[in-house]
Protein backbone atom coordinates (compact mmCIF):
# COMPACT_ATOMS: atom_id res chain seq x y z
CA UNK A 1 0.00 0.00 0.00
CA UNK A 2 2.85 2.39 0.88
CA UNK A 3 4.45 1.66 -2.49
CA UNK A 4 1.19 2.55 -4.25
CA UNK A 5 0.97 5.82 -2.31
CA UNK A 6 4.59 6.65 -3.19
CA UNK A 7 3.99 5.94 -6.89
CA UNK A 8 0.84 8.04 -6.86
CA UNK A 9 2.72 10.89 -5.16
CA UNK A 10 5.54 10.72 -7.75
CA UNK A 11 3.01 10.69 -10.59
CA UNK A 12 1.20 13.73 -9.17
CA UNK A 13 4.47 15.61 -8.74
CA UNK A 14 5.49 14.83 -12.33
CA UNK A 15 2.08 15.93 -13.60
CA UNK A 16 2.26 19.15 -11.60
CA UNK A 17 5.80 19.80 -12.86
CA UNK A 18 4.75 19.25 -16.50
CA UNK A 19 1.71 21.49 -16.09
CA UNK A 20 3.85 24.23 -14.52
CA UNK A 21 6.41 24.05 -17.34
CA UNK A 22 3.69 24.17 -20.01
CA UNK A 23 1.95 27.09 -18.31
CA UNK A 24 5.27 28.96 -18.10
CA UNK A 25 6.00 28.29 -21.78
CA UNK A 26 2.53 29.53 -22.77
CA UNK A 27 3.03 32.64 -20.62
CA UNK A 28 6.29 33.41 -22.41
CA UNK A 29 4.63 32.84 -25.79
CA UNK A 30 1.78 35.20 -24.90
CA UNK A 31 4.30 37.88 -23.91
CA UNK A 32 6.25 37.45 -27.17
CA UNK A 33 3.08 37.43 -29.26
CA UNK A 34 1.64 40.47 -27.52
CA UNK A 35 4.92 42.35 -28.08
CA UNK A 36 4.60 41.44 -31.78
CA UNK A 37 1.12 42.98 -31.86
CA UNK A 38 2.44 46.14 -30.20
CA UNK A 39 5.19 46.37 -32.85
CA UNK A 40 2.55 45.96 -35.54
CA UNK A 41 0.45 48.76 -34.02
CA UNK A 42 3.45 51.10 -33.75
CA UNK A 43 4.34 50.46 -37.39
CA UNK A 44 0.68 50.89 -38.39
CA UNK A 45 0.56 54.29 -36.69
CA UNK A 46 3.65 55.34 -38.62
CA UNK A 47 1.59 54.85 -41.82
CA UNK A 48 4.71 53.30 -43.36
CA UNK A 49 3.97 50.11 -45.30
CA UNK A 50 7.60 49.03 -45.31
CA UNK A 51 7.66 49.21 -41.49
CA UNK A 52 4.35 47.31 -41.21
CA UNK A 53 5.57 44.60 -43.56
CA UNK A 54 8.44 43.75 -41.22
CA UNK A 55 6.10 43.03 -38.29
CA UNK A 56 3.98 40.25 -39.81
CA UNK A 57 4.66 36.66 -40.87
CA UNK A 58 4.15 35.24 -44.35
CA UNK A 59 2.20 33.94 -46.09
CA UNK A 60 -0.16 36.40 -44.40
CA UNK A 61 -3.94 35.95 -44.48
CA UNK A 62 -6.55 38.68 -44.23
CA UNK A 63 -10.03 37.20 -43.87
CA UNK A 64 -12.13 39.88 -45.53
CA UNK A 65 -15.93 39.87 -45.96
CA UNK A 66 -15.27 38.95 -49.60
CA UNK A 67 -12.95 36.03 -48.85
CA UNK A 68 -9.35 35.14 -48.09
CA UNK A 69 -6.64 37.59 -49.17
CA UNK A 70 -3.13 36.12 -49.13
CA UNK A 71 0.09 38.13 -49.15
CA UNK A 72 2.88 35.67 -49.96
CA UNK A 73 5.60 38.32 -49.87
CA UNK A 74 6.06 41.53 -47.86
CA UNK A 75 5.52 43.79 -50.87
CA UNK A 76 2.04 42.28 -51.30
CA UNK A 77 0.96 43.37 -47.81
CA UNK A 78 -0.21 46.91 -48.55
CA UNK A 79 -2.54 49.26 -46.68
CA UNK A 80 -3.98 52.40 -48.25
CA UNK A 81 -3.08 54.82 -45.46
CA UNK A 82 -4.03 57.80 -47.65
CA UNK A 83 -7.60 56.52 -47.73
CA UNK A 84 -7.58 56.19 -43.94
CA UNK A 85 -6.27 59.75 -43.58
CA UNK A 86 -9.10 60.99 -45.80
CA UNK A 87 -11.43 59.59 -43.13
CA UNK A 88 -9.65 61.85 -40.57
CA UNK A 89 -7.61 58.93 -39.19
CA UNK A 90 -4.34 59.80 -37.48
CA UNK A 91 -3.65 56.79 -35.28
CA UNK A 92 -5.19 53.66 -33.77
CA UNK A 93 -5.19 52.21 -30.28
CA UNK A 94 -5.65 48.70 -28.96
CA UNK A 95 -8.21 49.20 -26.20
CA UNK A 96 -8.57 45.59 -25.07
CA UNK A 97 -6.32 42.62 -25.88
CA UNK A 98 -7.60 39.20 -24.81
CA UNK A 99 -5.36 36.14 -25.30
CA UNK A 100 -7.17 32.96 -26.29
CA UNK A 101 -5.57 29.60 -27.18
CA UNK A 102 -1.78 29.61 -26.91
CA UNK A 103 1.20 27.35 -27.49
CA UNK A 104 4.94 27.86 -27.87
CA UNK A 105 4.49 28.58 -31.60
CA UNK A 106 1.14 30.34 -31.85
CA UNK A 107 -1.20 32.60 -29.85
CA UNK A 108 -4.73 33.74 -30.71
CA UNK A 109 -5.97 37.17 -29.62
CA UNK A 110 -9.22 39.08 -29.59
CA UNK A 111 -8.56 42.80 -29.96
CA UNK A 112 -10.91 45.75 -29.60
CA UNK A 113 -9.47 48.88 -31.21
CA UNK A 114 -10.25 52.54 -31.82
CA UNK A 115 -9.34 54.90 -34.64
CA UNK A 116 -8.60 58.49 -33.60
CA UNK A 117 -8.40 61.87 -35.34
CA UNK A 118 -5.95 64.74 -34.75
CA UNK A 119 -7.97 65.95 -31.75
CA UNK A 120 -7.69 62.50 -30.15
CA UNK A 121 -11.39 61.86 -30.70
CA UNK A 122 -12.60 58.36 -31.52
CA UNK A 123 -13.93 58.24 -35.08
CA UNK A 124 -14.64 54.50 -35.10
CA UNK A 125 -14.26 51.35 -33.03
CA UNK A 126 -13.87 47.77 -34.14
CA UNK A 127 -12.95 44.16 -33.38
CA UNK A 128 -10.38 41.89 -34.97
CA UNK A 129 -9.26 38.32 -34.28
CA UNK A 130 -5.52 37.78 -34.70
CA UNK A 131 -3.38 34.65 -34.97
CA UNK A 132 0.23 35.48 -34.07
CA UNK A 133 2.86 32.88 -34.98
CA UNK A 134 6.52 32.14 -34.31
CA UNK A 135 8.15 31.66 -37.70
CA UNK A 136 11.78 30.61 -37.25
CA UNK A 137 12.15 32.83 -34.19
CA UNK A 138 10.20 35.79 -35.58
CA UNK A 139 6.92 36.45 -33.81
CA UNK A 140 4.45 38.18 -36.11
CA UNK A 141 0.77 38.45 -36.87
CA UNK A 142 -0.09 35.97 -39.64
CA UNK A 143 -3.90 36.00 -39.74
CA UNK A 144 -6.55 38.62 -39.08
CA UNK A 145 -10.31 38.46 -39.27
CA UNK A 146 -12.47 41.52 -38.61
CA UNK A 147 -15.45 40.61 -36.46
CA UNK A 148 -18.36 42.33 -34.81
CA UNK A 149 -17.91 44.53 -31.75
CA UNK A 150 -21.48 45.71 -31.22
CA UNK A 151 -24.91 44.70 -32.42
CA UNK A 152 -24.35 45.89 -35.96
CA UNK A 153 -26.72 43.15 -37.07
CA UNK A 154 -30.05 42.33 -35.50
CA UNK A 155 -30.10 39.80 -32.68
CA UNK A 156 -32.19 37.40 -34.78
CA UNK A 157 -29.55 37.37 -37.53
CA UNK A 158 -26.78 36.74 -34.99
CA UNK A 159 -28.72 33.90 -33.37
CA UNK A 160 -29.27 32.35 -36.81
CA UNK A 161 -25.50 32.53 -37.41
CA UNK A 162 -24.78 30.91 -34.02
CA UNK A 163 -27.18 28.07 -34.66
CA UNK A 164 -25.82 27.58 -38.19
CA UNK A 165 -22.29 27.33 -36.79
CA UNK A 166 -23.28 24.79 -34.13
CA UNK A 167 -25.13 22.66 -36.68
CA UNK A 168 -22.25 22.83 -39.17
CA UNK A 169 -19.64 21.70 -36.63
CA UNK A 170 -21.88 18.78 -35.62
CA UNK A 171 -22.37 17.87 -39.27
CA UNK A 172 -18.60 18.04 -39.83
CA UNK A 173 -17.90 15.48 -37.09
CA UNK A 174 -20.68 13.16 -38.29
CA UNK A 175 -19.25 13.22 -41.83
CA UNK A 176 -15.69 12.80 -40.53
CA UNK A 177 -16.56 9.73 -38.47
CA UNK A 178 -18.43 8.26 -41.41
CA UNK A 179 -15.29 8.83 -43.54
CA UNK A 180 -17.64 10.52 -45.99
CA UNK A 181 -15.71 13.02 -48.10
CA UNK A 182 -18.77 13.96 -50.14
CA UNK A 183 -20.52 15.04 -46.95
CA UNK A 184 -17.38 16.87 -45.75
CA UNK A 185 -17.31 18.90 -48.95
CA UNK A 186 -20.79 20.17 -48.10
CA UNK A 187 -19.46 21.79 -44.90
CA UNK A 188 -16.11 23.01 -46.26
CA UNK A 189 -15.57 26.06 -48.42
CA UNK A 190 -12.97 26.01 -51.17
CA UNK A 191 -10.64 27.85 -51.29
CA UNK A 192 -9.76 27.23 -47.66
CA UNK A 193 -6.57 27.79 -45.64
CA UNK A 194 -5.09 25.87 -42.72
CA UNK A 195 -2.18 26.87 -40.48
CA UNK A 196 -0.78 23.72 -38.87
CA UNK A 197 2.60 22.81 -37.38
CA UNK A 198 4.22 25.86 -38.95
CA UNK A 199 2.79 25.05 -42.37
CA UNK A 200 0.56 27.19 -44.58
CA UNK A 201 -1.79 24.89 -46.49
CA UNK A 202 -4.01 26.30 -49.23
CA UNK A 203 -6.89 24.18 -50.50
CA UNK A 204 -7.31 25.72 -53.94
CA UNK A 205 -9.63 22.93 -55.09
CA UNK A 206 -11.51 19.94 -53.70
CA UNK A 207 -8.56 17.57 -54.23
CA UNK A 208 -6.65 19.18 -51.36
CA UNK A 209 -5.96 16.78 -48.46
CA UNK A 210 -7.43 19.24 -45.95
CA UNK A 211 -10.89 19.02 -47.53
CA UNK A 212 -10.74 15.53 -49.09
CA UNK A 213 -9.32 13.33 -46.35
CA UNK A 214 -7.33 10.11 -46.73
CA UNK A 215 -9.01 8.16 -43.93
CA UNK A 216 -7.12 4.98 -44.79
CA UNK A 217 -3.87 6.82 -44.28
CA UNK A 218 -5.08 8.10 -40.89
CA UNK A 219 -5.94 4.55 -39.85
CA UNK A 220 -2.56 3.23 -40.96
CA UNK A 221 -0.49 6.12 -39.61
CA UNK A 222 -2.10 6.68 -36.20
CA UNK A 223 -4.59 3.81 -35.74
CA UNK A 224 -7.46 6.29 -35.89
CA UNK A 225 -10.99 5.01 -35.37
CA UNK A 226 -13.15 8.04 -34.52
CA UNK A 227 -13.15 11.67 -33.43
CA UNK A 228 -15.28 13.62 -31.01
CA UNK A 229 -15.83 17.31 -30.40
CA UNK A 230 -14.28 18.32 -27.09
CA UNK A 231 -14.20 21.95 -25.96
CA UNK A 232 -16.35 24.29 -28.01
CA UNK A 233 -16.73 28.06 -27.66
CA UNK A 234 -18.13 30.65 -30.02
CA UNK A 235 -15.69 33.56 -29.84
CA UNK A 236 -17.28 36.11 -32.16
CA UNK A 237 -20.44 36.24 -34.26
CA UNK A 238 -21.45 38.43 -37.15
CA UNK A 239 -24.19 37.87 -39.68
CA UNK A 240 -21.94 36.10 -42.20
CA UNK A 241 -19.02 34.87 -40.06
CA UNK A 242 -18.56 32.89 -36.86
CA UNK A 243 -15.21 32.37 -35.12
CA UNK A 244 -15.03 29.31 -32.86
CA UNK A 245 -12.34 27.77 -30.69
CA UNK A 246 -12.65 24.04 -30.16
CA UNK A 247 -10.74 20.84 -29.58
CA UNK A 248 -11.07 17.56 -31.44
CA UNK A 249 -10.48 14.31 -29.58
CA UNK A 250 -9.23 11.20 -31.41
CA UNK A 251 -9.77 7.58 -30.40
CA UNK A 252 -8.28 4.28 -31.59
CA UNK A 253 -10.26 1.06 -32.28
CA UNK A 254 -9.98 0.15 -28.57
CA UNK A 255 -11.71 3.48 -27.81
CA UNK A 256 -8.58 4.76 -26.11
CA UNK A 257 -8.29 8.53 -26.19
CA UNK A 258 -4.93 9.17 -27.84
CA UNK A 259 -4.94 12.81 -28.97
CA UNK A 260 -6.43 16.25 -28.22
CA UNK A 261 -6.09 18.93 -30.88
CA UNK A 262 -7.03 22.54 -30.00
CA UNK A 263 -7.96 24.70 -32.99
CA UNK A 264 -9.71 27.82 -34.18
CA UNK A 265 -12.17 27.53 -37.05
CA UNK A 266 -13.65 30.44 -38.96
CA UNK A 267 -16.98 29.65 -40.58
CA UNK A 268 -18.30 31.90 -43.34
CA UNK A 269 -21.55 32.26 -45.23
CA UNK A 270 -20.93 32.29 -48.98
CA UNK A 271 -23.81 32.40 -51.46
CA UNK A 272 -26.23 31.49 -48.65
CA UNK A 273 -24.16 28.43 -47.66
CA UNK A 274 -22.17 28.12 -44.43
CA UNK A 275 -18.82 26.36 -44.46
CA UNK A 276 -15.40 26.17 -42.82
CA UNK A 277 -13.08 28.65 -44.56
CA UNK A 278 -10.07 28.89 -42.25
CA UNK A 279 -8.54 26.58 -39.64
CA UNK A 280 -5.56 27.09 -37.36
CA UNK A 281 -4.37 24.09 -35.36
CA UNK A 282 -2.43 24.29 -32.11
CA UNK A 283 0.14 21.67 -31.17
CA UNK A 284 -1.80 18.52 -30.15
CA UNK A 285 -1.51 16.75 -26.82
CA UNK A 286 -0.81 13.01 -27.14
CA UNK A 287 -2.21 10.82 -24.38
CA UNK A 288 -0.71 7.43 -25.24
CA UNK A 289 2.96 6.54 -25.49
Amino acid sequence: MKVHHQLLRIFCLLLLSTTTVNAHADQESEMEARAALERFLAAWNSADNSAVQKTVNYPHITHSPMGLIVANEPEQFITDFDALKQQSWVRSTFDKITPRQSSDQKVNFEVEYSRLNTAGEVISRGYVFYVVTNNEGHWGMQYRAPGQLTLESGEAALENARQAAIALVDEFFVAFNAADNAALLRVNHVPQIMLSAGQFILAADVSSPIVTMSFERMRERENWHSSELGDFEIVNVSENQVIVELSFERFNPSFEHYLTGPAVWVLSKREENWGVEFRSLMSPTRHLQ
